[in-house]
């Protein structure tokens, strides 16, 4: 499904890491010390020192945006250098991001700088909850489970407009620990929430597809052709279940509807001859096995096109594609037959009689 951007922020803490913040928001002589005095300390990196008065800024001020962006800056830093309390201290710094954003978003006529800020902060909350995600898969990938679990389930309450951490946990309940009714859950639940979210829609038919449901699986992905009618994956799932399920025309409409996106599609070919098989369209496979004859060489195309034509009475075009077959491979006996058969069908005796040479000749080899 799709790969997660990671921002690697660097942190730099010193007074050069924030660009210069106007006095939007005044203080309280004793709040004004306090913050002279973090930021003294946060240019000598002194961390702690740093976030100790910054917090007592906060207390008296709780909306101080600076104090905010710098204790968030300061818990991006602890992430890094304490990777056993990573997911605790990038929540923290995504939590500080969060409320400096909304600070700032209050601030009339930006400054250019406060835009740059901005900018600097959404990022550096972004790469918060992306090492927040991916601290969820390494606790998969170490067989924490359990951890794996609580830290999606924090990824998505930071982030609940993100699929990501929904649709791992989903994968989850239904690899790992064998729940399908829990994962099911998960799908509709999104659902509810968008019920035209794309993501969830393909992953709800994909979930139903693996689950052999295909009456259900047609659904979704019939809801997703609405949405995205060139996704040409969904279209060839959609046809798979059309198919599974005996809808062989529905089947037979999507998949010249791929077809028509990737016309060589060898794939997509296939699933149409044999599509057309089921419908007992003989003209129709034919002309499936012919642009398939095109694009490659299969004994198994010469048989079933020769078969096909000869059970049509379409002796001359019979002809043709068994001779294709015998230029393709000399040695076959079964292409030569079907050169006679239509040969003799055709009143054709000259090619009947070279070719019944060429038979004998095998014969004797």
């Amino acid at each position: 499904m799709r790969k997660l951007v990671i921002l690697l922020v660097a942190i730099a803490l010193g007074l050069g890491a924030c660009s210069a913040f106007r006095p939007r928001q005044r203080l309280s002589p004793q709040a004004n010390v306090n913050a002279q005095t973090a930021n003294v300390y946060y240019a000598q990196q002194n961390v702690d020192k740093a976030e100790e008065f910054y917090r007592l800024v906060l207390e008296e001020h709780p909306d101080h945006a600076l104090s905010l962006r710098r204790m968030a800056d300061i818990y991006l830093y602890k992430a890094q250098q304490m990777p056993d309390r990573s997911v605790e201290f990038n929540t923290e710094a995504f939590n500080f991001y969060s409320r400096a954003l909304e600070v700032y978003n209050t601030f009339e006529d930006l400054t250019d700088e406060e835009r740059m800020d901005i900018r600097d902060m959404t990022r550096r909350r972004e790469g918060a909850w992306t090492r927040i995600y991916r601290a969820g898969d390494a606790a998969l990938e170490a067989g924490n489970t359990q951890e794996a679990l609580r830290i999606f389930e924090l990824a998505h309450e930071l982030q609940p407009s993100r699929f990501e951490p929904m649709i791992r946990l989903k994968d989850i309940y239904q690899k790992e620990l064998q729940d399908n009714e829990k994962a099911e859950q998960i799908l509709l639940a999104l659902l509810e929430q968008e019920p035209d979210n794309l993501d969830y829609i393909l992953e709800t038919g994909a979930f139903y597809f693996n689950q052999e449901n295909y009456e259900e699986a047609a659904k979704y992905f019939a809801k997703a052709r609405e949405l995205a009618p060139a996704n040409l994956d969904n279209l060839l799932n959609l046809s798979y279940v059309y198919y599974e399920i005996e809808d062989y025309e529905k089947a037979l409409e999507v998949t010249q509807q791929a077809l028509a996106l990737d016309p060589g599609n060898i794939d997509i070919l296939e699933n149409a001859k044999d599509i057309a098989i089921m419908l007992g369209d003989n003209e129709l496979t034919v002309s499936y096995l012919k642009h398939l004859i095109e694009q490659r060489s299969s004994e198994d195309d010469f048989v079933e096109i020769s078969r096909i034509l000869y059970e049509m009475g379409d002796y001359e075009t019979l002809i043709t594609y068994a001779q294709k077959w015998y230029q393709w491979d000399n040695t076959s006996q079964d292409a030569v037959q079907f050169i006679i058969l239509a040969a003799t069908e055709t009143d054709n005796e000259a090619l009947r009689n070279t070719y019944s040479k060429i038979l004998q000749s095998m014969r004797n080899k």
